[in-house]
């Protein structure tokens, strides 16, 4: 077999291995809100999350999704609840929110994941509407997901604050003008807050 076949295998090989050895329990007692997490990246978030020890609160814009979800999750025992959010909405973000401080006691985790692209194309070829709506769903609302969280978290003395970004921020797709230009904005949006830390996941293209 080719060397360098080889060195990739044993890579890979080694990834599985190493996240074999991470210790189940590690986020007991934490508390975590993941949003757009009934299927695709944010599903999967929310179950690794649990399954690591995390009590978990998902959403979705539709009832019907956060019960499938939620049923699945709890198959796996894990401590899970969900609500009905669009993200835009400023009072359904208060309620994601109000549940976790009602369901849990508090807040240590935020992940924000939704995003949407309603428009194919370059920048010019998008219009204002499809413009205003990836600004509001992909900018807007992680930054002030991220800014009505800070409050619950340092009421723990600390947290944890992430944004599911995508690579188009770095290098912008052609036919993604609009959305790369915005998840641009998103990369360098600054949080300022003692003891909070903010990361940025940057991934491909997903089927979901």
């Amino acid at each position: 077999m080719d060397k360098r076949v080889v060195k990739k295998l044993t890579g890979i090989f080694n990834i599985y291995r190493y996240a074999s050895y991470i210790a189940a329990g590690r986020l007991n007692g934490k508390v975590a809100i993941v949003t757009a997490s009934t299927d695709g990246i944010g599903y999967g978030i929310a179950e690794r999350l649990g399954r690591e020890g995390a009590k978990v609160i998902i959403s979705s814009r539709k009832q019907k999704n956060v019960d499938q979800a939620l049923e699945k999750l709890k198959s796996h025992k894990l401590d899970v609840c969900g609500l009905v959010c669009h993200v835009a909405n400023p009072e359904d973000r208060k309620r994601l929110y109000d549940e976790a401080i009602k369901q849990y006691g508090g807040i240590n985790i935020l992940v924000s994941n939704a995003a949407v692209n309603p428009a194919i194309g370059g920048v010019l070829e998008c219009d204002e509407s499809s413009w205003d709506k990836i600004f509001d769903v992909n900018v807007k609302s992680s930054f002030m997901l991220a800014k009505e969280a800070v409050p619950h978290l340092e009421k723990q003395g600390s947290g944890k604050i992430v944004f599911i970004s995508s690579i188009a921020g770095f290098q912008p797709f052609p036919l993604l003008g609009a959305y790369s230009q915005l998840k641009a904005a998103l990369h360098y949006s600054k949080l300022c807050s003692p003891g909070n830390r903010k990361n940025q996941i940057c991934t491909s293209f997903n089927s979901k």
